[in-house]
C-alpha cells in the first residue's frame, strides 16, 4: 500500500467504527502526516518498507520530540497504531 491508500482506508475505517467523535482522531492522523512530511518523508514515500524497518514505539517517541509538549495524545498513538496495522 502506498502512503494515499493507507490514509484513506484509515479515514474510512474511523468514520464507519461509530466513534463518538471520529473527528478527533481524523485530525489525529493529519497532524501525524504532516509530522512524517516535514520530518521523515521517507515514511511517505515508501511507507511499506519505513515503517517496516522502525519500531513502533520508537517512532512514537521520535514523533513525540517534534510537538510543542513533546508527547503523543492518545488520538495521534491510535493513529499510529493504525499505521501499523495496515502496513503489516
Amino acid at each position: 500500500m502506498n502512503w494515499t491508500e493507507i490514509k484513506k482506508d484509515i479515514q474510512t475505517s474511523l468514520i464507519e467504527r461509530g466513534l463518538k467523535k471520529p473527528s478527533i482522531r481524523l485530525n489525529a492522523l493529519e497532524n501525524i502526516e504532516s509530522i512524517l512530511k516535514n520530518n521523515f518523508p521517507r515514511f511517505i514515500e515508501n511507507p511499506q518498507e519505513s515503517f517496516g524497518k522502525k519500531e513502533k514505539n520508537n517512532l512514537k517517541s521520535e514523533l513525540a520530540k517534534f510537538k510543542e509538549n513533546g508527547r503523543l495524545n492518545s488520538a495521534e498513538s491510535s493513529v499510529i497504531n493504525e499505521i501499523y496495522y495496515r502496513i503489516k
